[in-house]
């Protein structure tokens, strides 16, 4: 899930491992220890779940432990959520030898309502988040509203209002937003179109799903 950039800069790579995050620490060691190549040249992040409870935080430390850049936080319903995520980083970061801090968030926004919702700025919620990520799959799955209205021939209320909230919030802060791509195969044209509109409504740029989309939104 490599994050849109253009064609002369390094290209920031989300390795999506959120369905079995707490078990993948292995899995993800030699895509990691990889970055040493040529093959990847940004920094690497790991998308997962919220950790919980004590083997959360043991399965957190062992993928602090392969040394990402930072994390992807999925399912991300507002500031307390993120704060959790800091502190949990903060004793996987002193079990690991790391410096306080030095891994970074990105909060993916979407699958939980509350954000929209709330009125709290999370500009001051940790120090290390570095952005928002918009996904709009996810909304329309848990609010049964397309992501772009079949009928209406654009995005539903809750897309809109959803996505409007998600440029606020960033922009309060001074913090980047972008937006996650569909999994659906889509026409070169069709995906510089999308990232168009995005950039026009706000958001600094998208999240590729593969990088099979990054030759198109890297054009243009």
């Amino acid at each position: 899930m490599p994050a849109d950039a253009p064609a002369d800069q390094p290209v920031t790579v989300i390795v999506d491992i959120v369905s079995d995050w707490a078990t993948a620490a292995d899995r993800v060691q030699p895509i990691l220890d990889s970055r040493a190549s040529d093959s990847i040249k940004g920094p690497t992040l790991l998308r997962i779940g919220m950790p919980d409870g004590d083997n959360g935080q043991e399965a957190l430390s062992s993928l602090v432990a392969a040394r990402p850049d930072g994390f992807v936080l999925s399912r991300c319903g507002g500031v307390t959520d993120i704060q959790k995520f800091d502190v949990m980083l903060r004793v996987a970061e002193a079990e690991n030898g790391l410096v306080a801090g030095s891994l970074a968030i990105l909060a993916e926004v979407g699958a939980l309502l509350a954000f929209f919702l709330s009125a709290e700025a999370i500009g001051g919620a940790s120090e290390r988040l570095k952005g928002l990520i918009f996904d709009g799959a996810a909304l329309a799955k848990v609010t049964a509203s397309p992501a772009n209205g079949a009928t209406a021939g654009g995005p539903g209320a809750p897309a809109l209002f959803a996505r409007a909230a998600t440029v606020l919030k960033a922009a309060q802060a001074s913090l980047p937003r972008y937006e996650l791509l569909t999994e659906e195969p889509l026409l070169p044209e069709e995906l510089r179109a999308i990232r168009d509109v995005s950039r026009a409504d706000g958001f600094s740029g998208v999240i590729a799903r593969n990088a099979a989309q990054l030759p198109a939104l890297a054009s243009g």
